[in-house]
């Protein structure tokens, strides 16, 4: 078993313990080669015994014990680290004053998220959440959520920018993504943000741990049936890989890791070379101001817009 780790002050305080634990409990399972069912029964259901195997929930430093010793775990050391890992799976994270606002299913994409060493996606509609500009985030959220007032648009953006931190952080995480090229052709908020949003797509193209690729209309090939996003985490001696794969209405499909790993793969091969993005993004700018000529709006770039912005209620 290798050297605990121990959690400091840390953005994935909360989510380690609970990935490194399940992956431990897990592969205990696995070598020792105890059913599903016996251990299930250990500690009382079936999608509790999942739920700690995938690093969903807190797990109780009982059932943890319980499971050691079903498992055969005798050395102290090792029922030293599980207990540990127990104890901080239960920490609270920064995003709990968001709680009312997360998806139960979505909280463990979230943890998974703000420990990657990569992410992975490939989005269809939108640009994904952790590149999106402020404005162009705004205009999604206001979209989708019409009905909600300014005091949660202004908390679910703040999560979001909360997010996006991770980016910047002294050892960010890899993060790969490819672009439908429908993204860049779709108006999912007014001219004005939608420059914004490209002009920040160039401006962390240039960030050595961002590549953006795009997927030509034209590429002719089968896509997948929505965005994936795939998650890697861990830097542990036993625990190389543990990833959670996030798609439309969120949902967990830790059996389909390895098949979307091989649709992002297929994808970045058939997508355009990470160097000709920027060049894209530029085109689509000057599509953008195009297109909005005759409408008045000919300078998506400047101050003079007239455009209503009907998602927001302000002038573009």
């Amino acid at each position: 078993m290798a050297p605990i780790w121990v959690p400091q002050c840390e953005p994935d305080a909360l989510t380690r313990p609970r990935l490194l634990l399940a992956a431990r409990l897990r592969g205990l399972r696995m070598r020792r080669r105890v059913s599903l069912e016996d251990a299930a029964a250990a500690v009382g259901s079936r999608a509790l015994l999942q739920a700690m195997e995938r690093g969903v929930t807190a797990s109780s430093p009982h059932h943890v014990m319980t499971l050691a010793t079903l498992y055969g775990v005798t050395d102290h050391e090792t029922r030293s680290v599980l207990l540990q890992l127990a104890l901080h799976s239960g920490q609270v994270g920064w995003w709990e004053p968001y709680r009312d606002l997360i998806r139960p299913g979505f909280l463990p994409y979230l943890g998974a998220e703000q420990a990657a060493q990569m992410i992975r996606c490939y989005a269809v509609d939108a640009v994904p959440d952790l590149l999106q500009h402020p404005d162009y985030a705004r205009a999604l959220i206001v979209r989708s959520r019409p009905r909600a007032g300014e005091e949660e648009v202004r908390r679910r953006l703040d999560l979001l920018l909360r997010r996006q931190e991770i980016l910047h952080a002294a050892e960010p995480p890899r993060v790969w993504v490819v672009l439908d090229e429908r993204v860049l052709l779709r108006r999912a908020a007014p001219a004005r943000t939608m420059y914004r949003q490209f002009d920040h797509l160039l401006d962390l193209c240039e960030l050595p741990h961002i590549t953006v690729q795009v997927l030509p209309l034209a590429a002719g090939i089968a896509l997948p049936p929505g965005a994936i996003a795939l998650v890697r985490v861990l830097r542990d001696r036993d625990v190389t890989r543990v990833a959670y794969l996030q798609q439309p209405e969120i949902a967990m499909y830790p059996l389909e890791i390895d098949r979307a790993r091989h649709w992002l793969n297929k994808l970045a091969v058939q997508a355009a070379r990470p160097d000709q993005t920027p060049g894209r993004l530029r085109q689509a700018i000057r599509d953008l101001a195009n297109a909005a000529a005759p409408a008045g709006d000919t300078d998506v770039t400047g101050a003079t817009c007239v455009a209503d912005d009907t998602e927001t209620g302000a002038r573009v």
